[in-house]
């Protein structure tokens, strides 16, 4: 088992053929879908890898299943609960005897074909068939009603006597001489949280039209929830109330019902000061709750009224840090797909907020496979389901302990520590210049970049009397991605600080190979910072700072020359039209 999940390639090329053909069946292969399946970098956000592991969004069993060719028994299982699933949601949802009789047998056949192989994981092959049953059927939201009802009840219940009576009961608090209001601070969150977690299990509350009995409501609410991932859980939050930690949470929202529950949660960790992001599915998912679920149920639309909903798949950074710096608001995101977890076909906008949590919190049980497997990911995960009715499973999953996380306030004192010494020397009488230059935009070609620019800037600082050049390569730090580069840069550059802002030019880099004693390489010939996106975002930022500061000088190739390049690719030290489209 274990040669099997850490796979190896360039052993038996007959078994990586089969691999190959895995992901490219199950449109999982970056370079055969760059448009759908996130590339290596975004990949890393959210698992941690490495160097040449494989990746795959199932359990280690079915991989192993799948790639020793044996998988029939434990993939006819899975395959026959999708067609369960799917055939009652027909049934339940289209009236026309016709267009029901048609919907059947044409997803017969396109299930008999997808299943015949055994190669196709079940996510996989649900999702296909459900896209098909919501183009043909042509039904808006298909299950609305009774979702919108569940959401309904459980909205209902929470504004109920019973409820409110159950819930601001001091049973549980434990005080004593000893016991500081700091203490009580924390008892209350925890109780209150630990209420509302068990509450969220009990799916009579959305089931039905009348909610279980009062003594029901308390004995569930009340009981003990004594797990080490519990215990885990309350030290964590003990931290943030102790000061310890100002965290930002992403929590995967569950089922309808269950959802309205999870936005009261929601409520207290942003009382305590947390930044919460919440995902939810990003097409019809059954009763998992959608983007589209946030627009439409009054329920829902009502609860997320002072919510910010980004509708944008491809976040910024910038722009999703932006978002968390503003108000304690909540953020509604979509996580980009229509299955359980799986991080291969994740929206960017969920990879980015991902990257920028301190804690995932996952609600939805069809994804447990997925974190439970070996892989470990950069970011905490808790996994918080149902059990039986009144009781939680929850599964913890720490972070990979090489898993190297930049904060937003570790790259602004980055930053800020730069600013402060520029502003001394800048007090002494030197001038300050920025050095723009190319460092990852060619591919494989890093190292040199490296090379080529420090040579250069060492070539300025013997030449230039009184002036202190800020040379981004020597403040690289190993881990940081173009994400957190471009975010601690940006800050500087903002700063006003800036008397001279040079940009790289083709003479510039003749110029450093002319001093390693080397000939211009074909790769490099011609270049200069226009051919660089990291650099083009800094002359827009340069332009817009000169007119804050018109005594600032820009020295390069002209602005127009700036155009050509596009985004950065996710992650990337390098240009996204280099690298093939995301």
């Amino acid at each position: 088992m274990t040669e099997i999940t850490r796979y190896v390639k360039g052993q038996d090329p007959d078994r990586d053929a089969w691999l190959t053909n895995f992901f490219t069946e199950n449109h999982l292969a970056y370079e055969t879908f760059p448009d759908a399946v996130a590339s290596p970098e975004q990949l890393k956000f959210i698992v941690h890898l490495d160097e040449g592991e494989i990746y795959y969004p199932c359990s280690d069993e079915l991989f192993a299943a799948i790639i020793e060719k044996r998988a029939d028994t434990i993939l006819t299982s899975a395959y026959i609960g999708i067609w369960t699933r799917l055939e009652r949601l027909v049934s339940e949802v289209v009236t026309d005897p016709y267009k029901k009789r048609y919907l059947l047998s044409l997803l017969t056949i396109k299930y008999n074909h997808e299943t015949s192989h055994k190669v196709q994981l079940p996510g996989r092959i649900e999702k296909r068939l459900l896209g098909i049953f919501t183009t043909i059927s042509e039904i808006d939201r298909p299950l609305a009603a009774e979702r919108e009802q569940e959401n309904r009840r459980v909205a209902a219940f929470l504004k109920s006597a019973d409820f409110d009576r159950c819930f601001n009961s001091p049973e549980g608090l434990e005080i004593t001489a000893d016991t500081t209001l700091t203490d009580i601070d924390l008892q209350l969150h925890l109780l209150r949280l630990k209420r509302l977690l068990l509450l969220s299990s009990l799916r009579p509350i959305w089931r039905q039209d009348e909610p279980p009995d009062l003594a029901t409501i308390c004995q569930v609410m009340n009981a003990p929830l004594d797990t080490p991932e519990w215990s885990w859980i309350c030290n964590w939050l003990h931290d943030v109330i102790a000061g310890r930690r100002r965290p930002c949470i992403l929590w995967v929202g569950g089922r309808s019902g269950e959802i309205v529950f999870d936005l009261a949660i929601l409520g207290i960790f942003m009382k305590i000061g947390i930044k919460v992001i919440l995902a939810v599915k990003q097409n019809f998912y059954y009763h998992r709750v959608s983007f589209v679920d946030l627009l439409e149920d009054p329920t829902l639309d009502e609860l997320l009224e002072d919510a910010d909903l980004i509708g944008d798949p491809k976040i910024s950074k910038n722009e999703l840090v932006a978002h968390l710096d503003k108000d304690n608001r909540l953020l509604v995101i979509s996580d980009g797909t229509r299955e359980p977890f799986n991080p291969l076909l994740t929206s960017v906008t969920y990879a980015r907020a991902f990257k920028e949590a301190d804690l995932v919190v996952y609600r939805n049980p069809g994804g447990r496979e997925n974190i439970n497997n070996h892989f470990l990911f950069t970011r905490d995960i808790v996994s918080i389901i149902p059990a039986d009715d009144g009781e939680l499973d929850i599964l913890l999953k720490e972070r990979h302990p090489r898993a190297i996380r930049f904060s937003r306030a570790e790259l602004r004192r980055k930053a800020e520590q730069l600013i402060d010494m520029v502003k001394r020397e800048n007090t002494a009488g030197k001038t300050i210049m920025f050095y723009s230059a190319i460092v990852g935009s060619i591919p494989s070609q890093l190292k040199t970049a490296k090379e080529v620019l420090n040579v250069f800037v060492e070539h300025l600082r013997d030449s230039l009397h009184e002036v202190v050049i800020i040379n981004p390569g020597e403040h690289f730090v190993e881990g940081m991605d173009a994400d957190d580069i471009m975010y601690m840069w940006e800050i500087f550059q903002r700063s006003g600080n800036i008397d001279i802002w040079r940009f790289q030019t083709v003479d510039d880099i003749v110029k450093s190979f002319e001093l390693m004693g080397k000939k211009v390489p074909p790769e490099w010939t011609g270049k200069d910072a226009t051919y660089s996106t990291g650099c083009t975002k800094e002359m827009e930022i340069a332009m817009q700072i000169q007119k804050q500061y018109p005594e600032m000088q820009l020295t390069g190739p002209p602005y127009e020359k700036f155009q050509r390049r596009k985004e950065y690719g996710v992650g990337k030290l390098y240009d996204r039209t280099l690298a093939g489209s995301e």
